[in-house]
């Protein structure tokens, strides 16, 4: 990453952890239990978060190859991100013009065309042009090819993500939409990582409870104190808000060993989670050599899915590096499907008691103030 950003995190740690203080918001702030359970401000953020305004789909090393496609949902837009012939990346809406058939699931190679599993239409990759209807015996002949194309949506990719418009048509700026932390994407070498591993798995709460725990290491010495708590401080944390994407920096306690040692032998991701967010529902953790992302899906208002994966700056070409990169991931994994998600859960479950009016994010909590504040304004 940028050294004078390094340094800087590096010495607010130091700094903080001495005052045994973290960064603290200017208040204390109410949220309303419906911002969890109420299905009236799920369709708000449904339409407002997820459908009108740019959203991270991808890194581009999900699609590094031409004909490499992912599928994912914003909003209820079905989306196909995919590598085109010559290179860029395309958009499209992930529907068949015959029935509406979704045209790829996941992640997958398709080739030059993408067809559908339904009737076998095709479609050129490079710009959604209807190229073949098999066996339908002339039943649409009436109808015009150039109009069944598929429906191109505004994306662009640039220091290592792809970003896409589920609606309109104005175009995407990465830079502009990433409020401020492009020179920090830039520095990471993003288009340089190799896609490891991934699991998906679905949860019975509503994804910014998912998201909240990810927001403050508060919690780590206490629902963690049998895993992390050992290694990660609860305090702190350097916390950044750029636009609605926020930095967050999670400092394990070893990084306090360099407190005596000279500005030129510090370094913060050994010793660190430096974690971004993008908005409104992406997490990006930087730590050591890899890199691990988290997707949050909200499928209903008591429902999410999660879609995590291990993305690494080096081949796992040896037995040792593949055991490295699969501990890390699980050791992750472990302590998110045990622990944070679940207690996720149980918060939900008294959120829709209805008895509950409001929670409370407390000044050293600072990412999910700004986290709801910023999703407010946005609604």
């Amino acid at each position: 990453m940028d050294r004078r950003t390094e340094l800087d995190l590096v010495g607010r740690v130091i700094a903080m952890a001495a005052r045994r203080t973290t960064t603290l918001a200017d208040t204390v702030l109410r949220i309303p239990a419906d911002a969890y359970v109420s299905p009236d401000h799920h369709t708000r953020e449904r339409e407002q978060l997820f459908r009108t305004r740019p959203v991270f789909a991808c890194l581009g090393a999900d699609v590094p190859e031409p004909g490499d496609h992912v599928a994912l949902t914003s909003g209820g837009v079905p989306i196909l991100v995919v590598r085109a012939p010559d290179g860029g990346i395309r958009a499209y809406l992930n529907a068949c013009r015959h029935r509406g058939s979704p045209l790829a699931r996941g992640r997958g190679n398709t080739g030059r065309a993408v067809s559908c599993p339904f009737h076998r239409w095709v479609y050129d990759t490079a710009d959604g042009r209807l190229l073949g209807q098999p066996r339908s015996c002339g039943g649409f002949d009436e109808l015009d090819s150039e109009d069944l194309g598929l429906v191109a949506l505004p994306v662009a990719e640039r220091h290592g993500i792809v970003v896409v418009r589920p609606t309109g048509t104005e175009p995407v700026d990465v830079d502009d939409w990433l409020a401020g932390l492009a020179p920090q994407f830039a520095a990471h070498d993003y288009p340089k990582l190799l896609p490891y591993t991934s699991v998906t798995t679905t949860w019975s709460c509503n994804w910014k409870l998912l998201l909240d725990t990810f927001f403050e290491n508060y919690h780590v010495f206490a629902l963690h104190r049998g895993s992390l708590g050992a290694f990660y401080l609860s305090g702190a944390s350097p916390f950044d808000a750029f636009g609605p994407h926020n930095r967050l920096v999670v400092p394990r306690g070893s990084l306090l060993d360099q407190a005596g040692r000279p500005e030129a032998e510090r370094e913060l991701r050994p010793h660190a989670v430096l974690q971004y967010f993008l908005a409104p529902n992406v997490i990006v953790s930087n730590v050591a050599d890899y890199v691990m992302t988290w997707r949050f899906t909200p499928d209903a208002v008591d429902a999410t899915t999660v879609e995590h994966a291990l993305y690494t700056y080096r081949p796992a070409e040896t037995d040792e590096d593949r055991g490295y990169f699969e501990d890390r991931f699980d050791a992750a994994e472990s302590v998110t499907v045990a622990e944070d998600f679940p207690e996720s859960e149980l918060i939900h479950r008294n959120l829709a008691s209805g008895l509950i009016p409001h929670t409370h994010a407390g000044r050293n909590e600072p990412g999910i103030i700004h986290f709801h504040r910023s999703m407010a304004e946005h609604l």
